[in-house]
C-alpha cells in the first residue's frame, strides 16, 4: 500500500484514539477505589467507615460527574468548542488527583474526588463527542468505543496494583492504588509522594494542544475554511478536493445552514417537545440502563462480592478482582473492533438478556446452597459455602459470565448512541443530559449499595436480573440502528418513522442502503461551493 494511502486510512484512528488517555485516568480511580476499601490499613487509617460513609466516599466522584455533564453541556461544549472544553476537564482532572493523593482525612479524600468527578463529567461527555464530529461514519462506533476500551484497561490496571500492594504492612497499602508512588529524597530516609494517577491526565492536556477543533463546531461558528481544513487533514491526508471531503463538507454545510434558522432548543424543550423529545429519551434511556443494570456497582464492590461468595481472605478477593478486569478488557476488544459490523441494537439485547440470566442464578444460588453470616468489620453479609464449595464456584463463575455479557454489549454503545443521535443544534446539550443520567444512577447505586449487601443482601442479585431483563425489552421497543449513518442522516430515522423501531426494517438494520444520488450530488455541490468561497487548493499537507 502506497505511504500516502496508508497514511490517510491510520490517520483518523490516530485522532480517535488520543483523546482516550483522560479515560484511563477515570477508569484506574473507578477499580482504585474498590480495592482500598476491603483493606486492612485503610479501614484502620478511617476508623473502620460505616457502610454510609463507603458509600460516600465511592459516590462522591459520580455526584461530581452529575454537576460537571451538566455545566459542560450548559455553559462550556458550545461556547468554548470541544478541543478547549476537554483542555480544561484535563486541567481539573488533574488538581483533583493531587488533592486526592494528598488527603489525610475522608473529607479531604472525598474533595478530592469531587473535584475529579467535576473533570469527569466534562471528559467523559466531551471526548465522545469530539470524536463523534471528526472521525468517518464508517469507523465511528469503533472509534468511540475506544473510550471504554482505555477506561476499561485503567480499571484493569488498578486491579493489578491493588493485589501487589495487598501485601505492604504499611498504609502505602491503600495510598498507592490511589494514585501515589513512594519516592526516597536523595540521603534522607524520608519519602516524597507523587500522583502517579496524574500522569493520563496531563498527556490529554498536551496531546489535546496538537489535535483539531471539531469541524462541525467550526461551521456552526462560520469557520468554514478551517473546517474544510480540519476534514481533509483527518480524511484525505491534507487533500481539501477529495471527494469524500467534500461531500462531508457539504452535507454538514446543508444541515447547518437548516439548523441556524431554528431556536437553539432549551433543556425543557429536548425534554418535551415532540421534535426533540424521541432522541433525547434514547440518548438518557441507553445511559439509564448501562448503569441500571448494576455494572460499575459491580467494579466498585467487586472484593466485597467476591468475599460474600465465599472466597475468603481479602489477598484472594483482590485477585478474583484482577480476574475480572482481564475479562472485562478482553471482552470489551471484539465488541469494539466489530460494533460498526454488529450494530448497536442487537448486542445491546442479547447482552441484557446473558446479564439478566448470570444475576438470576447468583440470587438464587446465594439463597439456596449458602449460609448467611454477618461480618462486623465489613458490616456487611457474607455466605458460607463449605458445605457446597461448588455452589461458591458457581456464583464467582456467573459473576464472571455477567462482567462478560456486559463487556460484550454495553459497555460500549452507551457511550456511542448519545454521541450519535442529536442534531448539532441541540448536540452539546442534550448529550451533556444523557451523560447525567449515567452519573446520576451510578452516584445512587454507588452510595447505596454497600447498605443493600447488608440489608438486602441476594436479593441485590434478583433486582438486578429484573433490570436487564427490562433493559433488553426497552432496547427492543425504542432503540433504532444507528450503525454505519452519518450524523446529519441521523434526522431520517426519526422525522416521519414510527417510534417503534421493530415495525421498520429500515430503522433495525445494520447496513442501510445508501442513496447514490444524493451522495453525488452533494460531491457536486460541495465541489462547486469550495471553488466558490475558497478558490482552487492543491493538494497537499494541512
Amino acid at each position: 500500500m502506497p505511504r500516502k494511502r496508508w497514511v490517510a486510512k491510520v490517520k483518523p484512528y490516530v485522532y480517535g484514539i488520543a483523546p482516550t488517555l483522560g479515560g484511563y485516568a477515570f477508569g484506574y480511580d473507578t477499580g482504585s477505589i474498590s480495592g482500598i476499601l476491603v483493606e486492612t490499613q485503610f479501614n484502620n487509617f478511617f476508623h473502620s467507615p460505616s457502610n454510609g460513609l463507603q458509600g460516600g466516599i465511592t459516590a462522591s466522584i459520580q455526584a461530581g460527574a452529575f454537576a460537571g455533564s451538566l455545566l459542560t453541556g450548559l455553559f462550556l461544549a458550545d461556547a468554548l468548542g470541544r478541543r478547549r472544553t476537554i483542555l480544561c476537564g484535563s486541567a481539573l482532572f488533574t488538581i483533583g488527583i493531587a488533592i486526592t493523593c494528598a488527603s489525610n482525612n475522608v473529607k479531604c479524600l472525598i474533595a478530592g474526588r469531587l473535584i475529579n468527578g467535576l473533570a469527569n463529567g466534562c471528559c467523559a461527555m466531551m471526548v465522545p463527542l469530539w470524536q463523534s464530529e471528526v472521525t468517518p461514519k464508517e469507523i465511528r462506533g469503533r472509534i468511540i468505543s475506544l473510550q471504554q476500551c482505555v477506561i476499561n484497561f485503567g480499571i484493569l490496571s488498578a486491579f493489578l496494583i491493588q493485589y501487589g500492594c495487598s501485601y505492604i504492612p504499611s498504609n502505602a497499602a491503600w495510598r498507592a492504588p490511589l494514585g501515589e508512588v513512594l519516592l526516597p529524597f536523595d540521603s534522607s530516609p524520608k519519602l516524597s509522594s507523587r500522583g502517579i494517577q496524574m500522569t493520563p491526565t496531563i498527556f490529554l492536556f498536551c496531546v489535546m494542544w496538537f489535535l483539531p477543533e471539531s469541524p462541525r463546531w467550526l461551521m456552526s461558528r462560520g469557520r468554514n475554511e478551517e473546517a474544510l481544513q480540519v476534514l481533509a487533514r483527518v480524511h484525505a491526508n491534507g487533500d481539501p478536493l477529495d471527494e469524500y471531503v467534500l461531500a462531508e463538507y457539504a452535507e454538514i454545510k446543508e444541515k447547518l445552514e437548516w439548523e441556524q434558522k431554528v431556536k437553539k432548543p432549551s433543556y425543557f424543550a429536548l425534554l418535551f417537545s415532540k421534535k426533540y423529545a424521541r432522541r433525547t429519551y434514547i440518548g438518557m434511556g441507553v445511559q439509564f440502563w448501562q448503569q441500571a443494570v448494576g455494572i460499575n456497582s459491580i467494579l466498585y464492590y467487586a472484593p466485597f462480592l467476591f468475599e460474600q461468595a465465599g472466597v475468603g481472605s481479602t489477598e484472594a478477593s483482590l485477585l478474583s478482582n484482577v480476574i475480572e478486569g482481564v475479562i472485562l478488557n478482553v471482552v470489551t476488544w471484539p465488541n469494539m473492533y466489530y460494533l460498526d459490523t454488529w450494530g448497536r441494537r442487537r448486542p445491546m439485547i442479547l447482552g441484557a438478556i446473558g446479564m439478566g440470566i448470570s444475576m438470576l442464578l447468583i440470587g438464587v444460588i446465594l439463597k439456596t446452597k449458602g449460609d448467611p453470616a454477618y461480618s462486623p468489620t465489613e458490616h456487611k453479609i457474607n455466605f458460607n459455602f463449605s458445605a457446597n464449595p461448588h455452589a461458591g464456584k458457581a456464583v464467582i463463575a456467573f459473576l464472571y459470565l455477567y462482567v462478560a455479557s456486559f463487556a460484550i454489549s454495553w459497555a460500549t454503545v452507551a457511550w456511542v448512541i448519545p454521541a450519535e443521535v442529536f442534531p448539532m443544534i441541540s448536540r452539546g446539550r442534550a448529550n451533556s443530559m444523557s451523560t447525567a443520567t449515567n452519573w446520576f444512577v451510578n452516584f445512587w447505586f454507588a452510595l447505596y449499595i454497600p447498605t443493600a449487601l447488608n440489608n438486602i443482601s441476594w436479593k441485590l442479585y434478583i433486582i438486578f436480573a429484573v433490570i436487564s431483563f427490562a433493559a433488553a425489552i426497552s432496547t427492543w421497543l425504542f432503540q433504532v440502528e444507528t450503525a454505519n449513518r452519518s450524523l446529519e442522516q441521523m434526522d431520517a430515522m426519526f422525522e416521519g418513522k414510527t417510534m417503534w423501531p421493530f415495525l421498520d426494517r429500515d430503522l433495525t438494520r445494520v447496513h442501510p442502503l445508501v442513496d447514490a444520488r444524493r451522495e453525488e450530488q452533494l460531491k457536486t455541490e460541495g465541489a462547486e461551493e469550495v471553488k466558490h468561497e475558497n478558490g482552487a487548493y492543491g493538494a497537499g499537507n494541512v
